[in-house]
């Protein structure tokens, strides 16, 4: 039997070396200079785009340029390059989330967690075939990326997550009572 995979979704996990107390007092003091906008967000902080000229966000605006373009150019095998159209910060508290959510007129969207207490809540990826009307889950011996509806991944400190803006995902609420902090964008 020849298998021949139709769609894939790929998630790139980069784990960087940026200065995490730098990027969460800034984080902080982004939020205390502006207003909360609601999108996918319930409950919780979300900042309004925050430019790439301030210094404390140069050098993650940098990495996650050069990682998002050789994604785009070893995956979707663009030859183009692209850059962020926006970024933005994300603080959630206790019981915070996001709703399933993707994002429209962008190429390569990300996340990048800054402060992740243990319980914070995971960023689930969604399935959007509806695989779960079709595969039981009382009838899998075993999970894989043909029968899967979600696939999670804990958000950890100084890891950078890349995606195709248009896979749905969400994000569980933070079970900790520490915020979790992210840094999360879109790129054209």
């Amino acid at each position: 039997m020849q298998i021949i995979e139709l769609f894939k979704h790929p998630l790139a996990k980069i784990i960087l070396n940026e200065d995490l107390e730098l990027l969460l007092n800034f984080c902080l003091e982004i939020k205390k200079q502006t207003k909360c906008r609601e999108l996918s967000n319930v409950g919780g902080f979300q900042s309004e785009d925050i430019r790439s000229s301030l210094p404390p966000i140069k050098s993650l605006w940098k990495n996650i340029t050069l990682h998002s373009n050789i994604f785009s150019k070893d995956i979707f095998k663009c030859k183009e390059n692209i850059s962020i159209n926006n970024l933005w910060i994300n603080i959630n508290k206790y019981k915070d989330f996001n709703i399933v959510h993707d994002h429209p007129f962008s190429k390569i969207s990300g996340v990048f967690y800054v402060k992740t207490p243990k319980n914070c809540g995971n960023i689930v990826f969604f399935n959007d075939s509806n695989i779960q009307n079709h595969i039981h889950a009382n009838t899998i011996t075993e999970y894989n990326n043909y029968n899967s509806s979600t696939w999670y991944m804990e958000p950890q400190e100084n890891v950078l997550y890349l995606f195709p803006s248009w896979t749905k995902h969400y994000v569980r609420p933070n079970l900790s009572n520490e915020d979790r902090v992210s840094i999360s964008f879109n790129l054209i």
